[in-house]
């Protein structure tokens, strides 16, 4: 049985292949939550549920959610620790 390693480089693979996807698929909130409720504060993932909220009630992003939502992700990215797994994150958004 193979163990999974938060040390290995590869770790997040899977993970950032998934942003991939949904970045081509044109689901950027989901990418957002993604992102927040993986590495965001406790703070940042009650915004973001709000942020989803709004989008889910209105069937659309409106501008000034979509502010809201951008300022969020680049508050969490450029928050994290791991700089190189931010600048990752960034390079498929």
């Amino acid at each position: 049985m193979t163990t999974l390693n938060i040390n290995d480089p590869k770790y997040y693979d899977p993970f950032l292949k998934n942003l991939e996807d949904n970045t081509f698929n044109n689901y950027h909130t989901e990418n957002c939550m993604m992102i927040v409720y993986n590495f965001g504060s406790r703070l940042q993932k009650q915004e973001m549920r709000e942020i989803q909220k709004d989008h889910d009630q209105k069937g659309y992003l409106s501008t000034i959610t979509s502010i809201a939502r951008c300022y969020l992700l680049r508050d969490v990215l450029n928050n994290m620790e791991d700089k190189k797994l931010a600048n990752k994150i960034k390079a498929r958004l």
